[in-house]
């Protein structure tokens, strides 16, 4: 901890306060005289002084080889806010290498080939956070997850494998938008000044990115459920299942608006259901099973994955924080 003390200048009627910083911060940074800083006030009263203003409007550029894991290397090269990435090979790059590039880039948003020559391909994200606000996505990561777990047990009940396939699918949609909002609340983290053009607060931030990874695992668990699909389930059964489904859509719906909006009784509406989904889904569990005639292995994973939706639906909830 390096402790400084405020200087008034013009001194004691003098209206301005300055504070000497580290010459080691200055070197270490570039900074000379006359270069501009970013000082911005955090929730807690901090100020943060980011010296990273005049390399704002540039483009963040990275190489990585072709030769690498070309799918871990763009990920990570996307997550961490690279706006342009270079892939080089030392041989010439071939059609199936060009084409192996276009399958990964589609995971992510706005990410497009650009340029490309024998011995490079350049990817650029052509997206600014500020046109796909981090709430907006989020909503709508939500939403696709919310249908696709709806979809996956009608699939289910039906018997529709064709449902099921769509299902499936639409598992990339929720990807490409889980890797978008994870890039610009690392962004938000990093440089202060975006943060406060996102209108994201740091611990927002956090809660978000928790968040984003709890709706990603539900669309992974709608996948689950439209996999163990089979032949259509007599109407008794479904009628047995229905309270169920029913309650988990609302779970749903409440913890993620209370991300959003603060809501007391939600957060307690949504703890109480998850108590009493669990115990509904173990005694139907155990009816399953001592009934011959209703038992299936498909039927007792699905309970599986409506039990893990429920819980990282409470798992959302208790990201839920008053505004005040």
């Amino acid at each position: 901890m390096d402790i400084r003390r405020l200087q008034q200048t013009g001194g004691e009627t003098g209206k301005s306060f300055l504070i000497i910083v580290p010459k080691e911060w200055v070197k270490q940074h570039g900074l000379k005289k006359g270069n501009p800083v970013v000082v911005t006030e955090r929730e807690d009263g901090c100020l943060i002084i980011d010296p990273r203003l005049s390399k704002g409007g540039e483009t963040k550029s990275t190489t990585v080889h072709l030769e690498s894991n070309l799918r871990w290397s763009i990920t990570s090269k996307y997550l961490l806010g690279f706006d342009e990435i270079h892939i080089v090979g030392t041989d010439p790059i071939t059609n199936d290498q060009r084409e192996e590039v276009k399958r990964i880039i589609k995971r992510f948003v706005a990410l497009e080939v650009t340029e490309e020559d024998d011995h490079e391909i350049v990817v650029q994200c052509l997206v600014d956070p500020s046109t796909i606000p981090v709430h907006k996505a989020m909503r709508r990561m939500n939403l696709v997850a919310s249908r696709m777990v709806k979809d996956a047990l009608s699939a289910f009940f039906e018997g529709n494998h064709e449902l099921a396939d769509d299902v499936r699918q639409r598992d990339e949609e929720v990807d490409r938008l889980f890797f978008l909002i994870v890039r610009e609340l690392r962004s938000a983290m990093q440089y202060p000044s975006m943060a406060e053009a996102m209108s994201i607060p740091p611990v927002e931030a956090l809660d978000f990115r928790l968040a984003a990874q709890y709706i990603e695992r539900i669309a992974d668990l709608a996948v689950d459920v439209a996999a163990t699909t089979e032949n259509a389930l007599q109407s008794e059964v479904v009628k047995a299942f229905e309270p169920i489904t029913d309650k988990v859509y609302e779970m749903l719906s409440k913890s993620v608006a209370n991300l959003f909006r603060f809501d007391s009784e939600k957060v307690a509406w949504v703890m109480a259901a998850e108590r009493e989904l669990a115990e509904k889904i173990a005694e139907l569990k155990s009816e399953l099973i001592g009934n011959p005639k209703a038992f299936s292995q498909s039927r007792l994973q699905m309970l599986d994955s409506l039990l893990r939706i429920e819980e990282a639906a409470k798992d959302i909830v208790d990201l839920s924080l008053p505004q005040s």
